[in-house]
């Protein structure tokens, strides 16, 4: 039976996989192709695609089989395979590390964020076409996240969301993949490359459960693709090719950037390659292509308008004086970044919260809630490289020369000071860690021999510690499906709604706590609308318009 389950699920994965590329063919890159670029691509497509649909229809089971259906009819019709001819011989190699990688998926266990607000949201989409106001419903939903839209279409109903985060799985997959291709494609390294080497021992070693994931994740990695096609974009000579680059920079940093807001340093690095080539690039911004990035951006900041009457959240500058807006959500960004400087776990006995973000009197605090946390990611991320450098020849080389480091150095100083002043966790600066490390060990990386072999041995050994970590985790817990545990919560309607033609629920926390402590707590799979929250509901034309209310 588990055998049968595993093989659907490598046929879905198959299946899901040539769907999205099929979506990134459709943008047309004069570069050499390769099967999971079209990927990164195809994932922005559907998500503009979902988010669109999204204005004027629920996102059905119709509509996902529809998306997926004519992703493989492209992927077929668009026959140029390029790269995917270099992939099919290499096959039985990828198919073994698909393999491999599987029991991340199937050991996972859900953070506290995928019940809180990740499946409610992919319910909302399914329950509602474009909700206005739909940030008063509750907090999380004040700051929209386009990769959560994704979902909707991996939903397969209240009993039967084990898929929903197989966006995040293939996304990660996909990235692991594409790095060892280029890895293994070509003999001569440069410094884009061993950028890949430092960022891919990272995300085998310590991304190895789905609840690691979460939004940030896919945030991360395309933080770091931008970063990756920047290396590329300055060690090409062709005009050409810079041109393609600068595009894949561009839309990587923008998606990257509605995935997440905390990435927005990342707008540096296509802005300063624009300045210093401007006469190879000054028409570049009006080509075909580049409209995809604008219409995203439309698409985008009009949903998040829609849902919270500001353009940009939580500038008040972007807010109009809309009957959904409300301006208690714009005081949340202070209070989220309270929690990301320790304020509530450690500080609050000691200062008032304009007093803790004076003069960095936060630092301190955050300094001992964070430092064992960002030690560790450090090191995960250093010791596989020393270990890898050591086992490498010495050669003669040239000095790091690097055409566009001051552009690389700026965006690194720039987001490690945003990071640090506006959101300082881990995990919304992984990408910066990174590429300081990158720039720490470049030239010693670059004085060394690279040999594949030992590469794919250390490769090999990461892959096997992801693995055996989760074997032993998928040992441990009882035989359920793909290793999702099912959530079923009790619960009850919510008095405090005002339109009592509209049901709102909430959890019945006194049935749920004693058999799933805090998810009993959560909304999970609770039919929409569910929030502890009084709302003021109406509808004109189809459309929700939500208020929140005082209690």
């Amino acid at each position: 039976m588990i055998f049968l389950q595993i093989l659907m699920f490598i046929i879905s994965i198959f299946l899901l996989a040539l769907s999205i590329s099929g979506y990134g063919r459709l943008i047309d890159i004069n570069i050499k192709k390769n099967f999971f670029l079209d990927i990164f691509l195809g994932f922005i497509i559907i998500s503009l695609i979902i988010t669109f649909i999204h204005f004027f229809s629920k996102i059905n089971l119709i509509i996902s089989f529809s998306i997926f259906t004519f992703g493989i009819l492209i992927f077929f019709y668009k026959k140029n395979f390029g790269e995917f001819n270099y992939i099919k011989r290499k096959n039985i190699f990828y198919l073994i590390l698909v393999l491999l990688f599987i029991p991340i998926f199937l050991s996972q266990k859900y953070h506290e964020d995928f019940g809180y607000y990740h499946l409610p949201y992919a319910i909302s989409f399914i329950e509602e076409k474009i909700i206005f106001g739909f940030a008063n419903i509750d907090t999380p939903y004040v700051y929209n996240s386009i990769w959560l839209n994704l979902y909707s279409i991996f939903f397969l109903g209240a009993q039967n969301f084990n898929f929903l985060t197989l966006p995040s799985f293939l996304f990660f997959l996909s990235f692991i993949l594409f790095s060892v291709h280029q890895l293994l494609s070509k003999n001569e390294k440069v410094i884009s490359d061993y950028f890949l080497i430092v960022t891919l021992f990272y995300f085998i070693l310590k991304f190895t459960r789905i609840s690691e994931f979460g939004v940030d994740f896919p945030a991360v990695i395309f933080s770091i693709l931008t970063i990756y096609f920047f290396l590329r974009f300055s060690e090409t000579n062709l005009k050409k090719e810079k041109s393609e680059y600068f595009f894949l920079v561009s839309i990587f940093m923008i998606f990257s950037i509605l995935i997440k807001l905390s990435t927005i340093p990342l707008l540096l690095l296509p802005i300063f390659l624009y300045l210093k080539y401007f006469q190879i690039l000054k028409f570049d911004i009006f080509k075909l292509k580049f409209f995809v990035i604008y219409i995203l951006f439309i698409i985008f900041f009009t949903q998040q308008f829609i849902y919270t009457g500001c353009l940009l959240f939580p500038n008040n500058l972007t807010c109009l004086n809309v009957s959904w807006l409300n301006k208690d959500n714009i005081n949340l960004s202070n209070e989220l970044e309270l929690v990301n400087k320790s304020y509530f776990s450690l500080a609050k006995d000691h200062f008032s919260p304009e007093e803790y973000l004076k003069n960095f009197n936060w630092f301190s605090f955050w300094f001992k809630r964070n430092f064992i946390e960002i030690l560790e990611h450090l090191l995960t991320i250093i010791l596989p490289v020393i270990f890898f450098l050591l086992s490498l020849k010495n050669k003669t080389y040239k000095k790091f020369v690097f055409k566009d480091k001051i552009g690389l150095y700026l965006f690194l100083i720039l987001g490690l000071v945003f990071w640090l002043n506006y959101s300082p966790v881990y995990r919304f600066g992984t990408h910066l860690f990174l590429t300081l490390i990158f720039i720490l060990f470049i030239n010693s990386l670059m004085s060394k021999e690279f040999s594949k072999k030992l590469f794919l041995f250390f490769f090999i050994f990461c892959v096997f510690f992801s693995f055996l970590k989760n074997i032993v985790r998928i040992n441990k817990v009882e035989n359920i499906f793909l290793g999702i545990q099912k959530i079923d919560n009790q619960y009850i309607l919510n008095e405090k709604n005002v339109n009592k033609l509209i049901k709102i629920y909430q959890p019945d926390i006194k049935k749920n706590r004693p058999i799933n402590g805090w998810q009993g707590q959560l909304c999970w799979n609770i039919p929409f609308i569910c929030t502890y929250n009084k709302l003021d509901i109406n509808e004109k034309n189809g459309y929700l318009i939500i208020n929140r209310l005082a209690d």
